[in-house]
């Protein structure tokens, strides 16, 4: 029977939108059921969507939500008055939750995602489990359940989708588990995102039987929202959260995992494109995706629709080719502008698209109308009240309340705070008109719509890999086994932003004699839409200048250490947004860019391109992935993703006079490939870093060797060949690749350098405290003196500047000595852009005009010629990695969790952090295409509404069970002032001795 009041609420939702969107009456009137304001929507296309409890918590950082009160629905017909079937209630009984449904290509079966709890069914886990329902035989509503994974100890199984020629399933998981060879040991556990909050979603396929379940991505947050290609490749929605890069993109693998690589968004405008599409490719849109582009929380998903001519454009602004007309990759097809970042939307928002391939062009999409909680006066009680009934003094009062403190926004007559009521609509892009087709009943919300008719299916996609080497399958040649091949043609084949050309470069990288480290000039491909290329076939050849010149001479090759469930973990990580990382090694560029090297399969890696002293040029803000026996093979580093590679064949074959015929060479291969068929071994990733020329032939015209790099922490060499232990480390040298301040850095800082030991100038009463004593965090002063700038301070008042961010009042800092930022929009080497590197190098490379007003080159003492080489080496790479107090977790003090659980969490803790720390303050904020992105170090404890979620990270907060009072969690809200910027006046958020300090006390010290 349907719910009267919720139809009445949708009714008024339509009228809104027969308001701003143009009006509905191209449909169809029916009186069916005696209700005026239904329609039929043009036609009889049957559909299916989720019927999900309003007040579940949805955000794209909480891959698997649940509220009890879901079930799946199927109607009749696209049209408000047809009738429903509830598929799931026999399973649900109003206790479960579904979500996820997609059709099978002939729309006679439904794929979807089910948690039903243990008691009401033997086929329940009480998780999130794959499930089929199958209308082969017995119709819509005759059809036959079956349940296809059995997730039981903590794995949740979402997303799924249908491969196509009945090969299985595509879908997203948390069942894996990372392992890591730490200095500490080998740790095997499920790895959580990197908001060190819920274990990660990854992509796994499966066959028809729901066997031989194979997992194919290995990304460090959540990869999302997986649906098949006409090329039969996986498109899905993947969180890129690196640092402060921080959005869902959107990106494509092949079904066997190899070959992934980002599709569109990653430099456009937007945060997070969610539920990706391909629209018809028989219809007007071919060639285009429908996606829902929102921000990274505080909005249930819901954002504005945006079409992607994904044929087109690499990125918003980045056509394919010079014949693209078009300027923008993105449109936004609704009549009236929906707002796809935080705060009010005007006129709604939507979720879940799902583009009809019958030649219509339209779209059927799940729409929220814009509400809103008014009252009269503060005395006065809320009242839920639509945006269109407000003025436009109002709507300007109804900002972003992560602008606000806690106390305007409790203090605001108007509050952006009311969940979305979502309905199922038809949105038709010719006409700009959105019909209503599905209204829920009060307290309930319909989202996911899809059509249950017959598509065209894909093509199964390709898993050939050509230029595979069979040396990657099984050990050999000192090659271990389970790696995978990284072949990239030229690092100077970079895109328009130059992220590997002159805007990463300073002039210490011109060598002598150069006028410019890497020389361009035009393209010849008249496809290339860049004005200037790098001159590769300069940069190789020995008789000319510009072969001395070249700044890239090495590719550092790195892999992430996932964060688990423990306490203690965010005072081991440190001050950085960083999580922990483990450097593999590294591999020689040559002459023209290129590189070869084996990097471990199944393991989430980044690579960086290093100069001559080890510093990076860029930070690597995603991360990357290889299959066992996959070689992966890149034009360049940020190469355009169209059209031909720079080191194309023809500047491939051309052998310069001077360069070396000592090696054997077939026809095609970079300097890399020919150097590595030579000789096998320089594909291992070696933790020297080390270069002899090879190439250049001294006895020909012109010919001379670039100069030998030796870069090792101990054995180095001079020119000659005898030891250099002048640039040896003097201290203890990192193992497995992993650097820990406590171990590595710290010591460098307190060795004996006799006068200018370090230490002896910079100790408690200098303005840089270099010592190893122990800060109030539990972490070295010097790490924290470092990490940290200084108060800004008002000229006038004296006091520290403040300023409203993530929805705190805190404290303006100056630039810091350590440069730990790094976003999609500025993403330089964190070395090289640290200012603490340019005076211990008495180089001027890449740090901001304030760090280096604050911290002027010294003029006492010639700091650039303390450390060594080798120890110089080192912090870089303390740098680079994000300047973590640890990378090895287990050595930094992480405790397993034991005695607390997420039960006892959800029953005592939770109610308290929802109504005081989640209420404003602790939410995820993303990243955007300009500069910087929201720094998540401001803010680390992030609280979303996900149970699993909200208490991974509460663990975080804790150091110690048995001193509940030291731990963060206590320590800081009950320190006043909180923020350290508030009011002195202002009371405690949890004063010790109250309440809600005791009972989460008491919690803590349950697990003593």
């Amino acid at each position: 029977m349907r719910d009267v009041t919720g139809m009445r609420l949708l009714a008024g939702a339509a009228a809104l939108l027969s308001l701003v969107l143009t009006g509905c009456d191209g449909g169809d009137k029916s009186e069916a059921s005696g209700d005026k304001d239904t329609l039929t929507v043009q036609g009889d296309v049957p559909i299916a969507y989720v019927k999900r409890a309003v007040s579940i918590s949805l955000n794209p950082t909480d891959g698997a939500s649940f509220q009890p009160g879901g079930d799946l629905i199927i109607r009749q017909k696209s049209s408000a008055s047809a009738a429903e079937i509830n598929v799931t209630q026999a399973y649900t009984k109003g206790t479960g939750d579904v979500s996820d449904p997609e059709a099978s290509y002939d729309g006679k079966k439904i794929v979807f995602s089910m948690n039903c709890p243990v008691a009401n069914d033997p086929l329940c886990t009480g998780h999130w489990n794959i499930w089929e329902y199958d209308m082969t035989t017995g119709g819509l509503s005759g059809g036959t359940l079956k349940r296809l994974t059995s997730s039981t100890t903590g794995d949740d199984d979402v997303d799924p989708a249908y491969l196509p020629a009945g090969a299985g399933f595509v879908f997203a998981s948390n069942r894996q588990r990372t392992t890591v060879d730490m200095p500490s040991g080998t740790d095997s556990y499920p790895a959580l995102d990197e908001y060190e909050r819920e274990r990660v979603l990854n992509l796994y396929t499966m066959d028809a039987k729901g066997g031989a379940i194979t997992q194919i991505s290995v990304n460090q947050s959540h990869d999302r929202n997986p649906v098949v290609q006409m090329d039969g490749d996986i498109m899905f929605s993947r969180w890129d959260h690196v640092g402060n890069r921080n959005h869902f993109k959107i990106f494509t693998v092949r079904p066997d995992g190899t070959n992934m690589f980002v599709r569109y968004g990653a430099h456009s405008d937007g945060n997070s494109f969610l539920h990706p599409r391909e629209m018809d490719p028989a219809g007007a849109y071919k060639g285009f995706l429908s996606s829902d582009l929102m921000p990274l929380s505080r909005t249930h998903e819901g954002g504005a629709l945006v079409f992607v001519d994904a044929a087109n454009f690499s990125e918003q602004y980045t056509p394919a080719n010079a014949a693209v007309k078009a300027t923008s990759g993105q449109s936004y097809p609704t009549e009236q502008a929906l707002n796809f970042e935080r705060g009010v939307s005007r006129y709604g928002r939507i979720t879940t698209p799902y583009p009809l391939w019958d030649g219509s062009n339209r779209v059927l999409l799940s729409f929220a109308p814009c509400q809103v909680n008014k009252r009269a006066s503060a005395t006065a009680a809320f009242v839920v009240t639509p945006c269109a009934n407000l003025t436009e003094a109002e709507l300007a009062t109804v900002g972003d309340e992560m602008s606000q403190t806690a106390e305007q926004t409790a203090a605001a007559n108007i509050r952006n705070n009311v969940p979305p009521v979502y309905a199922v609509y038809m949105f038709d892009p010719a006409k700009k008109t959105m019909l209503i087709v599905a209204a829920p009943p009060t307290g309930f919300i319909y989202t996911d719509p899809i059509a249950l008719q017959a598509r065209k299916e894909p093509n199964p996609a390709s898993t050939a890999n050509s230029t595979m080497r069979g040396a990657l399958a099984t050990s050999g040649a000192g090659i271990p086994a389970g790696m995978g091949l990284l072949s990239v043609r030229s690092v100077y084949d970079t895109d328009g932003l130059g992220r590997m050309g002159a805007p990463v470069l300073a002039d210490a990288d011109k060598a002598d004699g150069c006028t410019t480290p890497i020389p361009t000039i035009a393209p010849t491909d008249p496809d290339d839409t860049r004005a200037q290329v790098a001159d590769l076939q300069s940069l190789k050849d020995p008789a000319k200048a510009a072969y001395y010149c070249g700044p890239a001479r090495f590719v550092r090759v790195v892999r992430a250490v996932a964060p688990k469930q423990a306490m203690a973990l965010r005072k081991a990580i440190g001050e950085t947004d960083f999580e922990p990382q483990q450097i593999l090694g590294y591999a020689p560029i040559e002459p023209d860019g290129s590189f070869q090297v084996y990097v471990p399969a199944d393991v989430p890696l980044a690579v960086a391109v290093v100069d001559g002293a080890g510093r990076a040029f860029q930070t690597h803000t995603n991360w990357i992935q290889v299959r066992p026996g996959e070689t992966r093979t890149c034009d360049g580093c940020h190469s355009p993703r169209r059209g031909a590679a720079l080191n194309s064949s023809i500047i491939k074959d051309t052998v310069p006079a001077a360069l070396t015929t000592t090696f054997a060479r077939n026809a095609g291969e970079t300097m890399a490939q020919t150097r590595t068929n030579n000789v096998a071994s320089l594909l291992v990733p070696a933790m020297d870093i080390s270069y002899t020329d090879v190439w250049a032939d001294t006895a020909k015209t012109g010919g001379k060797k670039r100069a030998d790099i030796s870069l090792k922490y101990t054995g180095n060499t001079l020119a000659d060949g005898t030891a250099d232990t002048a640039n040896d480390l003097g201290t203890p040298v990192p193992t497995k690749g992993v650097i820990n301040y406590p171990d590595h850095i710290q010591p460098l800082w307190s060795r004996d350098r006799g006068a200018n030991t370090c230490t002896k100038c910079h100790d408690a009463s200098a303005k840089l405290d270099l010592s190893g004593t122990l800060a109030g965090t539990g972490r070295m002063v010097s790490y924290e003196k470092l990490m940290l700038g200084a108060p800004k301070i008002d000229a006038k008042t004296g006091l520290p500047v403040t300023r409203i961010e993530e929805g705190e009042v805190e404290i303006v800092r100056l630039a810091a000595l350590v440069d730990n930022m790094a976003s999609e929009g500025d993403a330089l080497g964190l070395a090289r852009k640290s200012r603490l590197m340019e005076i211990l190098s008495g180089q001027t490379l890449m740090a901001g005009g304030e760090a280096r007003t604050v911290y002027p080159t010294p003029t006492t003492l010639d700091h650039s010629k303390l450390l060594n080489k080798a120890e110089l080496r080192l912090l870089a790479e303390f740098m680079d990695l994000g300047g973590k107090y640890y990378n090895d977790l287990n050595a930094g003090g992480v405790k397993d969790v034991a005695k607390l659980t997420q039960a006892s969490f959800e029953k005592t803790v939770y109610p308290i952090l929802q109504s005081t720390c989640g209420a404003s303050c602790h939410q995820a904020i993303g990243s955007k295409s300009t500069p910087a992105g929201t720094a998540f170090r401001q803010n680390r404890f992030v609280l979303t509404g996900s149970p699993e979620g909200d208490f991974n990270v509460t663990l975080s907060m804790i150091s110690d069970v048995c001193t509940p009072g030291s731990s963060y969690l206590l320590t800081r809200p009950s320190t006043v002032p909180h923020p350290a910027s508030a009011s002195a006046s202002a009371p405690a958020v949890l004063p010790v001795g109250s309440a809600n300090y005791n009972t989460i006390a008491t919690w803590i010290s349950g697990g003593c």
